[in-house]
């Protein structure tokens, strides 16, 4: 009897594994998606964080190094260049955490001052990310998102108060998905 000799590849032998492996491929997906999300997620999350009218929710989502960093920086985001990056990058690493201390404590209270605002003046007040117009990279890890916000906020007096509806496009700068530049004032 002659022994049979076989070639190929045994599939069923690796079957488990490629299995296994695909299986982990796909969680590695899912969460990355999920805990990621990158800057139009941070963008979705800021205005989410608004709308709840919570301020430590929306200093989560804020960079206030990265904030202090982007208003001292001379960039023109219309020539936005890898040494404007670089130069935001170096200002970014300088900043003491002194300064980001009584930053943060200012924030804080500017956002919690323009919140009793909004309560004592609206019944209701909402935003919503109608589109993320674009997203563009201006180096590791920092972007430029353009999104179109709606508003529409009922007055708590409506002879003194206009109502608001609106909508308008509206810039964010994201650094390490985290808010740390916008023209969006609340």
């Amino acid at each position: 009897m002659e022994e049979e000799v076989k070639s190929g590849f045994n599939f069923k032998k690796y079957l488990p594994i490629i299995g296994i492996v695909l299986a982990v491929i796909i969680l590695i997906i899912i969460l990355v998606s999920v805990l990621g999300g990158g800057p139009k997620k941070a963008v979705k999350n800021y205005v989410s964080a608004i709308n709840k009218l919570n301020v430590s929710k929306v200093t989560k989502v804020m960079d206030l190094r990265g904030m202090y960093a982007w208003n001292f920086s001379n960039s023109d985001l219309k020539d936005f260049s890898d040494e404007d990056y670089d130069e935001f990058i170096e200002k970014y690493e300088d900043v003491d955490d002194s300064v980001i201390e009584l930053a943060a404590a200012s924030q804080e209270k500017s956002i919690e001052k323009n919140f009793d605002n909004i309560e004592d003046e609206y019944k209701s007040f909402k935003l919503k990310v109608d589109k993320i117009k674009s997203s563009k990279k201006l180096g590791k890890d920092l972007y430029l998102v353009k999104a179109k916000i709606s508003m529409v906020a009922k007055p708590e007096d409506e002879e003194e108060n206009d109502e608001i509806d609106s909508s308008d496009i509206h810039t964010f700068i994201v650094y390490k998905n985290k808010i740390v530049d916008t023209d969006l004032s609340f």
